[in-house]
């Protein structure tokens, strides 16, 4: 009888591990869709409006949709986990999803299977003492995609964002 309850046990235990292996919260790093991209952001730049440094971070998610004669285009942007600071002050910094757009340029080539396009974000914050509130554009272009069979394979984020005050 211990046998049997012995195996019941391993049984059940093995059923419980393949069930949290397939999981989506197991495989959170994986898109669930294959045309759903990832592109870490990961920026630390000095600022002159800032007054020093200003660190973001934070997961941009691009959905890729299918058309007809360009196979794979961006369909939507999200950006997950968003994190930023002002050094000076340790002020916290917000990204408003309405400011979050792409830019207006896509370049398509369907016979090499790449894409490019860019995107850009505002960044809010308090300002310094004394001083109006901080606002500044964060752009990332060219990200470059690669597509097979309607289907996004790699992204190529830009490693050089470009980040400006707005006056």
């Amino acid at each position: 009888m211990k046998t049997v309850t012995n195996t019941i046990h391993l049984a059940f235990a093995l059923f419980a591990i393949a069930c949290f292996a397939l999981s989506p919260t197991a495989n959170a790093n994986q898109p669930h869709h294959p045309n759903k991209r990832m592109i870490p952001i990961n920026i630390k730049k000095p600022l002159q409006c800032a007054g020093g440094d200003v660190i973001l971070q934070g997961d941009l998610v691009v959905t890729f949709k299918n058309v007809p004669d360009l196979e794979v285009v961006p369909g939507s942007l999200k950006l997950e986990g968003f994190r930023g600071t002002a050094a000076s002050g340790g002020r916290k910094l917000e990204v408003n999803p309405k400011d979050l757009d792409f830019l207006p340029f896509l370049d398509v080539d369907t016979r090499m299977g790449e894409g490019k396009f860019g995107i850009e974000f505002k960044v809010t914050g308090p300002g310094l003492p004394g001083g109006s509130p901080l606002r500044f554009r964060v752009r990332l272009s060219p990200i470059v995609y690669k597509f097979r069979d309607r289907k996004v394979t790699k992204i190529i984020p830009d490693d050089t964002p470009i980040v400006r005050c707005i006056n």
